[in-house]
């Protein structure tokens, strides 16, 4: 064999590879952390002041997993108050996987999720909620076994 036939052959194989890859990367689902991700960037603000405003309650946010159930505990001091917002449970891997539900606790400020919601993985729960006219935001990375 000469070496025209060696560089014909790395030239086969150098387009097949490039093939290969162009067609790899074109099937692969690549999902944004947010659809509308320029009118989430102008509400920064008043997220970082939501967010200050949870880091000043007494307890943070308790999540636990149980059997059937995820268990999110508000801090005593939410208990009484009238509260609007809600909860988004964000899976980074797959969109299709995301999910809102509405803030609604019981009276002992708790609110049950039913694990059958969740695949298993790490999803960031996100919490926004007002009470008394305050805003309030807490981002917590949790892991769904």
């Amino acid at each position: 064999m000469n070496w025209g036939h060696k560089i014909t052959i790395v030239f086969i194989l150098f387009a097949a590879g490039m093939l290969t890859l162009v067609t790899k990367s074109m099937r692969t689902r690549i999902d944004m952390a947010s659809d509308n991700y320029y009118a989430a960037e102008l509400k920064h603000q008043q997220t970082m002041d939501a967010t200050s405003n949870a880091n000043r309650l007494l307890t943070p946010v308790r999540i636990t997993q149980h059997d059937e159930v995820l268990e999110i505990v508000l801090p005593a001091e939410m208990r009484e108050q009238q509260l609007t917002g809600e909860i988004h449970f964000y899976r980074p891997s797959d969109a299709r996987k995301d999910f809102k539900m509405p803030l609604t606790p019981d009276v002992e400020g708790r609110i049950f999720v039913g694990r059958q919601r969740f695949s298993k993985g790490r999803y960031s729960i996100k919490m926004q909620w007002e009470a008394g006219g305050k805003p309030y935001y807490q981002e917590t990375q949790y892991y769904i076994q």
